[in-house]
């Protein structure tokens, strides 16, 4: 009787009282400043001078490039590495008793010092880690003081562009005294049918005050129409102080199943009582979905063969930096995904949690990775990473493991005690982290991107063809291997129990890699990189990876249609032509990258005849100039490498690595003659036309053409609006080598966040009020301020029409 009473006043608070919790972004109108003044966390410090930032905020993005400098260089794209600090007051009450405050800081790079009334209440080196703070004692009447203190000036802290300082979000939390601890829930599905499905919740309660309680949990689950459909209670006396796991287990009938296709979601509502009052209540999205692999087979959803056809991609924003704007993430993955991606990688570091519920909603699968190279590079010169890589890994697991898009944990990346003797080469470190992940979060495999070299660290050697796999292999449960597809056959044949994955794979090959392995065995294959990004250069005067299939204004390039043409089901056909004569080789971590510019504009005026290539994933494709035909070809069916039970170990050819028959790449050649005016392709399937693309010869620069690709905001002082700029003709087509210098005009309810083309060498700054067009184009972001109104755009180059655009900031 008496636990049916408690449970019914649970459920009457649940419906009648307020959130027991609440959670406030602290993103606004904080103080900045490079200064390295050692005493500005105190009151008295004097910070009128500085400039008012809103965050997210990447302190590095500012201002020139700098080609010789102490503190930068080609690895973060000839940005400046710098310290800074950031100083923020709150107006807060005295806590009440049964009340507990924290700081959450979602990331800031790097070796951060967090000061709460003058008193260090944290100390955090990586800057990609997650981190909470109990302030509840040290909170005073009135005025508080959040002062944060950065250090970027390692140098080899990281291989790519970082950005600096607080880069992500920013939160005060309140809590009761009994309550969920951060990232204390933990949903499984151990077992599922057709007809019915387990689901186990661990969830961690701290009984932070100062008497015992008994404390009531109770669990509801909600389908992904948002209907009930299974509850559960448990009750438990906890003393003060304690941290109790509660392990409750329910059954749901006929799930509804997460994949790539039904991205379907569940909700759980787990709320604490005391008394049958609620202290706190929180809600986890998970899915239903089984993830297993096969050495024959590859990647099985819901026991269903999946092929992951999938990009890597770093954390920066192109013109925004590292700065993590919800938006931004989501037009980079409404772009991939239309490119036909199913997953992504996210290299190599914890990336913003915005991304992975991104990927949960739409059916994107997520190759998680938490490291990069097994150094001190996260940390800090001295700060060893074995100090260090098992408080980070528990954070990463713990914040992600409920996340069904995430279909396995990675450790690291091309680690160089992979290639080390004294490291048993990367042997022992493998399996420790292997193991530690394992133990944390058993439904999930492990893995680590493999250097592309053999046996003991061999590469390029005389007998490299004929040496074994890398001995750390053996100790990950999914082999991931970055440039070397070709060894796949070989090792099957000789290690038949090996599951293969191909973490990095070369795009510099014009994309053909995704010929270079067998479908039916391997799990798939992610494209270095999916976009352009800042740093990794190969040297002044680019300042990024330029590589990428995608520009870093997420705009497409022409070679951007030839993996849409691979990975998308969506007929379509897109024509592009190139000198073969412009391709440039550059030998680049074991592999030979090409580079080969393409174009798609019709405008060869002098030239007697054109190279084209036709992408497309129909079965024909028939070019037409001015209307008329200059030929049909038939598109090859795909073709990969040779089953490998008819391959054997002893056939392997070291002279002919890819020795696994004919590759049939998907896109068709042509040489055609130049004539103003139109060029059409068109695309068949079975004699019906399913795509066309045409290009058009353009006139003189006439005007400037602003596309928004929002037109209204949030006021959320957060939302973005991407604004494509044209330089066109009088009919509104890009003119191709425009080159105008556009100056902006921004007034109203927001602001100019940055400025960007595709250009890589180009030394004009990323945060500006002008770009030059590249090729035609360049990209102006809108940040929309708190307050609702209009934003009003204007763009003006000498010679050319002014462009206009006027966007709307709604609550």
């Amino acid at each position: 009787m008496q636990t049916r009473l408690v449970l019914l006043f649970t459920l009457l608070s649940h419906l009648l009282l307020a959130q027991p919790r609440s959670n406030q972004r602290i993103n606004f109108d904080w103080k900045f400043s490079h200064a390295e003044d050692t005493k500005a966390f105190l009151f008295s410090y004097d910070d009128s001078q500085w400039q008012t930032v809103q965050l997210p905020h990447d302190a590095s993005i500012y201002g020139a490039f700098f080609q010789d400098s102490l503190n930068s260089d080609k690895k973060n794209g000839f940005r400046p590495r710098q310290k800074g600090w950031y100083r923020k007051e709150l107006k807060l009450s005295l806590p009440q008793a049964d009340e507990r405050f924290f700081l959450y800081f979602e990331g800031i790079y790097r070796d951060a010092k967090v000061y709460f009334n003058e008193k260090e209440v944290a100390h955090q080196l990586n800057g990609y880690e997650r981190f909470e703070i109990d302030i509840t004692d040290q909170i005073q009447e009135g005025k508080n003081l959040i002062a944060v203190q950065y250090d970027n000036t390692d140098m080899n802290s990281s291989r790519w562009y970082n950005g600096e300082g607080i880069y992500r979000d920013v939160w005060l939390r309140k809590r009761s005294a009994t309550y969920i601890v951060d990232k204390g829930t933990y949903i499984t599905t151990p077992a599922i049918s057709d007809t019915q499905a387990s689901i186990q919740i661990q969830t961690e309660v701290l009984n932070d005050a100062s008497e015992a309680r008994e404390t009531t949990l109770l669990t509801e689950i909600f389908d992904p129409k948002g209907e009930k459909i299974a509850t559960t209670h448990s009750i438990v006396p906890l003393a003060a102080g304690e941290l109790y796991f509660y392990n409750q287990k329910l059954k749901i009938s006929s799930p509804q199943l997460w994949s790539t296709q039904t991205p379907n979601l569940y909700k759980a509502l787990s709320t604490v009582s005391v008394d049958g009052k609620v202290t706190d209540q929180f809600e986890t999205t998970f899915g239903v979905r089984s993830i297993d692999f096969h050495p024959d087979r590859g990647l099985l959803v819901n026991g269903e063969k999946v092929l992951v056809k999938g990009v890597n991609i770093h954390h920066d924003l192109g013109p925004l930096g590292a700065a993590a704007f919800d938006r931004g993430f989501e037009r980079r993955l409404e772009g991939l995904k239309k490119l036909g991606c199913n997953a992504i990688r996210l290299a190599h570091n914890p990336h913003d949690e915005f991304i992975l519920d991104w990927c949960d909603k739409n059916g994107i699968l997520v190759f998680d990775e938490a490291f990069d190279k097994w150094s001190d590079q996260f940390y800090g010169e001295g700060n060893a990473f074995e100090d260090h890589w098992r408080s980070s890994l528990e954070s990463f697991i713990r914040r992600d493991r409920n996340h069904p898009s995430i279909f396995i944990w990675s450790v690291g990346n091309e680690p160089k005690k992979q290639r080390d003797p004294k490291y048993n080469f990367g042997i022992d470190q493998m399996k420790a982290m292997a193991d530690f992940a394992h133990k944390l979060e058993p439904m999930r495999k492990v893995t680590c991107g493999l250097h592309p070299s053999r046996r003991s660290g061999a590469y390029r050697t005389e007998n490299y063809y004929r040496e074994g796999p890398p001995e750390m292999e053996f100790y990950m449960d999914i082999v991931s291997t970055n440039y070397r597809e070709e060894f796949w056959p070989i090792d099957r044949a000789n290690y038949p129990q090996l599951t293969f994955i191909l973490s990095e794979a070369q795009v510099g090959n014009l994309g053909n890699e995704w010929f270079n392995f067998n479908h039916d065995y391997g799990v798939g294959m992610f494209y270095w990189g999916g976009t352009d990004y800042i740093g990794e250069s190969f040297g002044w005067p680019a300042k990024g990876w330029p590589n990428g299939i995608i520009d870093w204004n997420d705009h497409w390039k022409p070679f951007s249609y030839y993996i849409q043409s691979l990975h998308s089901d969506e007929p379509m056909v897109h024509i592009t032509s190139y000198d073969p004569s412009d391709e440039t080789t550059k030998y680049w971590n074991e592999v030979n990258l090409r580079f080969q510019p393409m174009f798609s504009h019709w405008n060869w005026q002098g030239k007697d005849s054109v190279r084209l290539m036709t992408f497309s994933n129909a079965q024909e494709v028939e070019l037409f100039i001015n209307g008329k035909s200059v030929g049909t070809k038939q598109i090859p069916e795909q073709y990969y490498t040779k089953d490998i039970q008819s391959y054997s170990a002893e056939e392997y050819d070291p002279d002919n690595p890819i020795n696994t028959g004919p590759a049939m790449h998907k896109q068709l050649e042509w040489i055609v003659p130049y004539q103003a005016g139109e060029i059409k392709a068109i695309a068949r399937i079975d004699g019906k036309v399913v795509a066309e693309h045409q290009l058009e010869t353009v006139g003189e620069a006439y005007q400037i053409v602003l596309e928004p690709d929002r037109t209204n905001l949030t006021a959320d002082g957060l939302d973005l609006s991407y604004i494509t700029v044209k330089v066109t003709d009088r009919e509104g087509r890009l003119v191709p080598d425009a080159s105008h210098n556009i100056q902006f005009e921004v007034s109203g309810a927001g602001t100019n966040a940055g400025v960007g083309n595709a250009d890589v060498i180009s030394e004009e700054l990323f945060q500006s009020n002008e770009r030059k067009v590249f090729q035609g184009k360049a990209l102006l972001i809108i940040r929309g301020d708190r307050d609702p109104g209009t934003i009003r755009i204007k763009a003006t180059a000498t010679g050319l029409k002014t462009g206009k655009a006027k966007l709307q900031v709604q609550p």
